[in-house]
């Protein structure tokens, strides 16, 4: 997307909600805009169900795993014992994202954790979380996964909003500035690109 404003800082954000909403989607198109327009990007997917892959032109089951034992604690935090794989998507957009597993949470989670880890290399670091409040409340703060900026999505219906209103708790909880976004059917690609905009032009 040409004519972003150029990053002031680095800014990490995750995108939550309900399962359904269009976080993967919705996660696919912010880092492509956000590439597009010059800034260094990095899509992480952080969900047990991992798809993130297929919305950016790659399989998912032929990525190559990454599991906690890359990971090891070190002065109160994690860190890496060996680099996580990165696929390079396009110009300025490389993804981390993993195949399915038997382990699917755990290596949701330290896909998460890497991403973080390595987000100080990327000007913008764009997480896909797995559904539900539940993930949110371990991934959006502490070592996990702090995030600058949290997108919750909803479609609109009773469900999704509850989920959001349980997923920006969480946000509360963990002290992470949130913003509720209304994804409706048919219209990702504006909404996506409303947010990049955001983004780009607003870091917090």
């Amino acid at each position: 997307m040409a004519g972003l404003a150029s990053p002031r800082r680095r800014l990490k954000i995750t995108v939550a909600g309900k399962g359904g909403v269009g976080k993967t989607t919705i996660s696919a198109l912010i880092a492509r805009e956000l590439a597009a327009g010059g800034a260094t990007t990095l899509a992480v997917d952080c969900d047990p169900n991992p798809t993130l892959g297929e919305e950016l032109g790659v399989s998912s089951a032929s990525l190559s795993r990454f599991t906690g034992d890359a990971l090891r604690p070190a002065n109160g935090t994690l860190e890496l014992v060996r680099e996580p794989d990165l696929v390079e998507i396009a110009a300025n957009l490389q993804l981390l994202g993993g195949p399915p597993s038997e382990t699917p949470l755990s290596d949701a989670v330290a896909r998460g954790i890497a991403g973080v880890l390595i987000a100080d290399r990327f000007d913008f670091t764009i997480t896909d979380l797995g559904p539900g409040p539940e993930l949110t409340r371990v991934a959006v703060g502490g070592v996990l996964n702090p995030a600058d900026w949290c997108f919750v999505l909803t479609d609109g219906t009773r469900v999704a909003e509850s989920t959001a209103e349980r997923v920006e708790g969480a946000c509360r909880a963990r002290q992470v500035p949130w913003t509720r976004v209304l994804n409706r059917r048919g219209e990702p690609v504006e909404v996506a690109a409303a947010l990049a905009t955001e983004i780009s032009r607003n870091p917090r």
